[in-house]
C-alpha cells in the first residue's frame, strides 16, 4: 500500500491552498475544542465541590461504600484496580449510575462530615478509566502516575466521574499533527476537501453477496462502498439495517484480502459490530482492542487481552504478568516501608521486560488479524502502530466529533480507502459550550457531503421496524419522503399481538395526548436549579400522571411491560416518571426485576438511541405561555424519540407551546391533526387517577 503524494499540493474548490485550508481547518477545531474542555471541568468541578458525595450519587455521578478487593496487572503493563461493594456496610450491590466503559474517575476516601470533599480527605487519590462495571464490581484503569498511590487505598472508598481530559489530549494532538501534515496521502487529501474522489465505473462483475436478505438500496450502498471511489458513506435512517450493511461490506473486503480497522465513538458502538460478526469470520481474523462495554461469552475470544493471556507467544508474558501481581499482593501484607520500596523497584523493573516482550507478542497477534474493532480514541493505541489496513470503517460517525475521526485516518496512512456509516438526521455529538454547535456540531458526514456531494452519499430507504403511520412524519421531515416501509412492518399494530386484547386502542397507531390549555404546566425543581448552569432540567407533574395513566391503559389491554418504553427529553422528567411507573408496578403487584420480561424502561432520548420497542409513550415537558420548548428546538433528538416504536407511538404534549416552538414541531403538530389519534385530557380526571395510583 503506497501513500499517493503529490509534488505539488493542489489547490481546495474554494481557491485556497492545501496548507491554508489545513490550517483553517485545525485552528477552528482547536479553538472549538479549548472552549468544550474549559466548559466540561468547569461544570464537573462545580457539581463535584458544590454537592456533597449522596447527592452526586443519586445523580449517577458517583459511587458510594466500595472497597478494593483487588490490584492487578493488565494489557500494556497498566495497573488495574478492582472494587467492590465495602463490607463494613449494608451496601451488598453498586447502586445504579450513569458512570460507565470508558469514562475518566477519581477514587478516594469517603471524606467525613469535617473534611472538605477531594481537597483535605485524609488517604490517597488515584485516577483512572473504567473498564467494566458490574452490580458486583468496579475495574478502573489506573492513570500510571498513580499506578504507585494504588497501594495505599484502604477503607470504605468512592468513585466520582471526572471530565474527560484524556479525551480531549488526544484530539488536541491529533489536531496538531493534521497541522503539521505537510504531504498528505490522497485519501487524506480527500477528506481534508483539497481533492475529489474517483468516480466509481459500472461493475463488470456481478457482486456475490454473502448476506441473500439485503435489500436493493443496501445491495446498492455495499457495491459503491467496495468500488473506485476512496469515499463512501452509508446513510441508515432508523430501522433500515445499517449495521447489516456495514457488515456484509466487512465481509466482503476480508475475502478480497483486506485488513480492515472498524472504529465506532463509543463501546458500544462498535461491540454491537463485534457481536455482529462473531461467527461469520474466523475467530483469529476479529479482533477487539480496549476492553468492550458489553462483551458477551460467545464473543470473549476476541479481546485482544484475553487472546495474549492464552495464546503461545503470551506465554512468557503472563508469567510475568503473574509476578507483578504477585509482588502488588506481597507489599499489601508488608509493613516495612524499606521492604515496600524494594519490592516497588522490582515491579518498575518487571514492567520495563513485560512492555518488551508484550509489544513482540502483540505484534504477533495483530499481524493475523484482518479485522480490528476499537473506539476511535482506541485508534491511536500504541498497540496499532506499525500495523498496517487498507480500509478505516468508522460506524455511527454522527455522534462523533470529526477531531475524533481524524485519529484513525492520521495514524493509519497507508488506508486507501474511508468508508463512514451513520444518520446525520439522529442524535449529534454532545456539545456542551454554547456556540460550539457551528464547529463542533458539523459531523465529518455533513462536511464530506458539502464538499464532495450527494454522490457519495448512499440511503438505506427500506426500513423493518416501524409500521406506515409512525414512519410518515420522520420521513417527510428529515429523509424527503423517501423512507419506505416493509411489508413486514407496514400495517402491525399492537392488536396483532397474539396476547393483546384488539380494540379501538390497541389498533391505534399514532396518538397525540395534547395537553393545551395551561393546565398541564411545566416546573423547574429548586435543587436542579440550583447547581445547573442551563437552569435546572424541567419536568411536568401532571404530564408524569398521563405517563403512568398510559401504562395502566397499554397493561389493561394485555400489553406486557417489556413492550413500553417511556422517554422523555429532560432528565428530571425521567427520574420523577421512573419513580411514579416503578411505585404504580409495586402497587399492582408487578415486581420489577433485571429479568427483560419485566423491565419497563423510562430513559432520556439519550439513552433510548438504537433502541426500540412494540410501544413507546414521550413526555415532551414543555408548556408555558412564552411558546419555550428549549432543546426541543433540536429536530434530531426528536427523530429519534418518535422512531423508537414498532408498532404504537403516544406523545403527551402542549399543541400550543409546541407548535411555536421549531419548524420540525408546528410540521407535527399539522401532520398529527390529519393523522393521528388525538385524545384532550381532563386535569381532574388526571388528579383523580393520580391519587388512586399513589
Amino acid at each position: 500500500m503506497e501513500s499517493d503524494k503529490a509534488k505539488k499540493p493542489p489547490a481546495s474548490a474554494n481557491g485556497f491552498g492545501e496548507s491554508e485550508v489545513i490550517a483553517k481547518l485545525t485552528k477552528k477545531f482547536k479553538t472549538a475544542l479549548k472552549k468544550e474542555r474549559e466548559e466540561d471541568v468547569a461544570r464537573t468541578q462545580q457539581q463535584i465541590q458544590s454537592l456533597p458525595p449522596k447527592i452526586l450519587a443519586r445523580r449517577g455521578l458517583a459511587i458510594l461504600n466500595v472497597s478494593v478487593s483487588s490490584v492487578r496487572t493488565a494489557l500494556g503493563g497498566a495497573t488495574v484496580l478492582e472494587l467492590e461493594p465495602d463490607l463494613s456496610t449494608a451496601t451488598t450491590e453498586i447502586e445504579k449510575n450513569s458512570i460507565k466503559t470508558g469514562d475518566i474517575v477519581a477514587v478516594e476516601k469517603v471524606p467525613s462530615a469535617t473534611e472538605k470533599k477531594s481537597k483535605t480527605s485524609s488517604g490517597s487519590r488515584v485516577e483512572g478509566v473504567v473498564l467494566r462495571q458490574s452490580p458486583k464490581q468496579v475495574l478502573i484503569s489506573v492513570d500510571d502516575k498513580y499506578s504507585e498511590a494504588v497501594l495505599t487505598l484502604e477503607g470504605r472508598l468512592w468513585i466520582v466521574k471526572l471530565a474527560d481530559a484524556v479525551t480531549y489530549a488526544r484530539m488536541d494532538e491529533t489536531m496538531e499533527d493534521l497541522s503539521k501534515l505537510t504531504s498528505p496521502t490522497r485519501l487524506q487529501r480527500i477528506v481534508i476537501g483539497t481533492t475529489k474522489p474517483t468516480k466509481p465505473k459500472q461493475n463488470d462483475e456481478p457482486i456475490q453477496y454473502l448476506d441473500d436478505t439485503l435489500n436493493g438500496s443496501q445491495k446498492k450502498a455495499v457495491a459503491f462502498s467496495l468500488g473506485e471511489s476512496e469515499v463512501s458513506i452509508v446513510h441508515g435512517p432508523p430501522g433500515t439495517g445499517k449495521t447489516y450493511t456495514v457488515i456484509e461490506i466487512i465481509r466482503q473486503l476480508v475475502a478480497k484480502g483486506q485488513r480492515v480497522l472498524v472504529c465506532g465513538p463509543s463501546n458500544i458502538s462498535v461491540d454491537t459490530i463485534l457481536e455482529r460478526l462473531h461467527g461469520l469470520l474466523p475467530p483469529d481474523n476479529l479482533l477487539r482492542i480496549g476492553h468492550p462495554a458489553r462483551l458477551l461469552t460467545s464473543t470473549q475470544q476476541h479481546s485482544l487481552d484475553l487472546i495474549l493471556r492464552t495464546s503461545e507467544p503470551g506465554q512468557i508474558v503472563r508469567d510475568i504478568r503473574t509476578e507483578i501481581d504477585e509482588s502488588f499482593a506481597k507489599i499489601k501484607k508488608t509493613r516495612s516501608g524499606r521492604e515496600k520500596t524494594q519490592i516497588f523497584r522490582d515491579i518498575k523493573d518487571l514492567r520495563k521486560e513485560y512492555r518488551a516482550r508484550e509489544r513482540k507478542a502483540l505484534n504477533e497477534v495483530l499481524n493475523q488479524g484482518r479485522v480490528v474493532v476499537c473506539t476511535l480514541h482506541g485508534a491511536g493505541s500504541k498497540f496499532l502502530s506499525g500495523i498496517e489496513f487498507n480500509t478505516i470503517i468508522i460506524d455511527e460517525v454522527s455522534q462523533s466529533l470529526e477531531s475524533q475521526c481524524w485519529i484513525p485516518i492520521l495514524n493509519h496512512p497507508e488506508a486507501e480507502k474511508l468508508i463512514i456509516s451513520g444518520d446525520n438526521k439522529q442524535l449529534p455529538p454532545t456539545i456542551k459550550s454554547v456556540g460550539n454547535e457551528k464547529v463542533l456540531g458539523v459531523t465529518l458526514f455533513d462536511r464530506l457531503v458539502a464538499t464532495h456531494g450527494d454522490s457519495i452519499r448512499n440511503l438505506l430507504n427500506v426500513q423493518y421496524r416501524m409500521n406506515d403511520t409512525i414512519m410518515q412524519y420522520p420521513s417527510l421531515a428529515m429523509y424527503e419522503g423517501k423512507l419506505l416501509a416493509d411489508d413486514s412492518v407496514r400495517d402491525r399494530t399492537l392488536a396483532d399481538l397474539e396476547y393483546v386484547t384488539k380494540c379501538e386502542e390497541t389498533e391505534a397507531k399514532v396518538l397525540w395526548i395534547d395537553t393545551q390549555g395551561g393546565e398541564f404546566g411545566e416546573s423547574v425543581s429548586e435543587e436542579t436549579a440550583k447547581f445547573d448552569p442551563d437552569g435546572g432540567s424541567k419536568s411536568n407533574d401532571l404530564e408524569a400522571w398521563l405517563v403512568v395513566q398510559e401504562v395502566s391503559d397499554l397493561l389493561d389491554r394485555g400489553v406486557k411491560v417489556s413492550d413500553i418504553g417511556v422517554i422523555s427529553p429532560y432528565n428530571a422528567q425521567v427520574s420523577l416518571i421512573a419513580k411514579r411507573v416503578e411505585t404504580f408496578l409495586e402497587n399492582r403487584n408487578i415486581g420489577l426485576s433485571e429479568k427483560e420480561e419485566n423491565v419497563l424502561e423510562v430513559s432520556s432520548v439519550d439513552g433510548f438511541q438504537g433502541r426500540e420497542k412494540n410501544a413507546i409513550i414521550i413526555s415532551m415537558v414543555r408548556s408555558n405561555d412564552k411558546g419555550e420548548v428549549g432543546f426541543l428546538k433540536e429536530d434530531r433528538r426528536l427523530n429519534v424519540a418518535i422512531t423508537r416504536p414498532r408498532r404504537y407511538l403516544s406523545i403527551i404534549g402542549d399543541s400550543e407551546t409546541l407548535s411555536r416552538g421549531s419548524n420540525f414541531l408546528k410540521g407535527w403538530a399539522d401532520w398529527a391533526m390529519d393523522n393521528a389519534e388525538i385524545r384532550y385530557p381532563d386535569v381532574g380526571e388526571v388528579l383523580e387517577f393520580a391519587m388512586r395510583a399513589s
